[in-house]
């Protein structure tokens, strides 16, 4: 009878391999490829929960890529059993999350929800880095009640986070081709990737607004404190951007001391709003570089984007309402005129 109850057991397990393994031969984008090995995680431990984490390490940040049954989650870098998991490199497995010291219950109470047993495991690329991890939550019994995972999951689990890993780390080297280099932002051909992809679907039924920015007067910052010091303003600038703008937003650096920025769910009057508390940010911002203090503002252009319209149509826009601001004394914003 065991022997029998095994076999049929197997024969499960490689159905439930099969089934993924099929929907994955035709998948050719990132999301929905992650997105289904991930429901392949949860189904070969039979949990109820699963979700699979980046570690974002410019931003110091985990976040989900998928999170199944829970809209995204942001994490400060090395917190929760996520956090634990991605640090240490070692697979955690808990049978009462309540009682780990470890759990961040934050999420639990945000949305309602009952974490009791996990099991979490690093996501590493082709040279043993870690760059995230798989969680699965509360492991169902077959009558439907909260078990715990066993030695046994941790080996299911592994089948989906090691595709998860390759699946990811191609992603990330696809993208290091459309990064620039200087400030690890999208470059110009990542921003057209990005907007036939995410902008052009969402734009049909949401605003969506851009802003062009320069930095007034760069090439006297260049001469005076040279090259470097010059890439040390634009990396901080980047990074003003980054954790200015809201999470579904994308920042990009056009070129020289130009920078893009896409602003989802805006209207012109809006992104204005934020653009300018940007504006004023920057300008009293004191950048260093090796002992000196160097001052900088900024110029932007805003112009809401028209889905009936191309992109470097759209643009061609904001960069007119941008040479406006220039004209107007710099250091202002500008909404596009049609």
């Amino acid at each position: 009878m065991a022997i029998a109850e095994n076999e049929r057991n197997a024969e499960l397990l490689l159905e439930k391999i099969f089934y993924y393994m099929n929907r994955l031969v035709d998948e050719r984008e990132f999301s929905t490829t992650i997105q289904t090995l991930t429901e392949m995680g949860k189904t070969l431990v039979n949990a109820d929960r699963a979700s699979f984490w980046f570690w974002d390490k410019r931003k110091g940040e985990h976040w989900t890529i998928v999170a199944l049954d829970h809209a995204r989650i942001t994490v400060p870098e090395g917190r929760g059993i996520v956090g634990a998991s991605i640090t240490t490199g070692e697979t955690i497995l808990i049978a009462d999350a309540g009682a780990d010291p470890r759990f961040d219950s934050s999420v639990d109470r945000s949305g309602g929800y009952d974490t009791r047993s996990v099991l979490c495991m690093p996501v590493t690329d082709s040279r043993g880095r870690v760059i995230g991890a798989y969680q699965a939550i509360n492991k169902l019994n077959g009558d439907g009640t909260v078990g715990v995972f066993t030695e046994e999951d941790k080996k299911r689990l592994a089948l989906a986070a090691v595709y998860c890993g390759k699946t990811l780390e191609s992603y990330l080297l696809l993208s290091e081709n459309q990064t620039d280099l200087t400030t690890k932002l999208r470059n110009r051909k990542g921003f057209y990737e990005y907007y036939n992809k995410r902008v052009l679907p969402y734009l049909i039924a949401h605003p969506v607004s851009v802003a062009m920015g320069d930095i007034d007067f760069f090439d006297i910052t260049n001469q005076i404190y040279g090259s470097a010091g010059g890439d040390e303003v634009l990396r901080s600038i980047a990074d003003l951007m980054l954790y200015h703008v809201e999470i579904d937003d994308e920042v990009i650096r056009w070129e020289n001391d130009r920078f893009v920025l896409l602003l989802s769910g805006k209207t012109a009057q809006k992104a204005k709003q934020e653009i300018d508390d940007l504006r004023k940010t920057i300008e009293e911002t004191v950048f260093t570089h090796r002992g000196h203090e160097i001052h900088v503002t900024m110029s932007f252009g805003i112009c809401e984007l028209d889905y009936e319209k191309s992109s470097d149509e759209n643009l061609a826009f904001v960069e007119t309402a941008l040479q406006r601001a220039k004209e107007a004394g710099r250091n202002t914003v500008c909404i596009a005129e049609k």
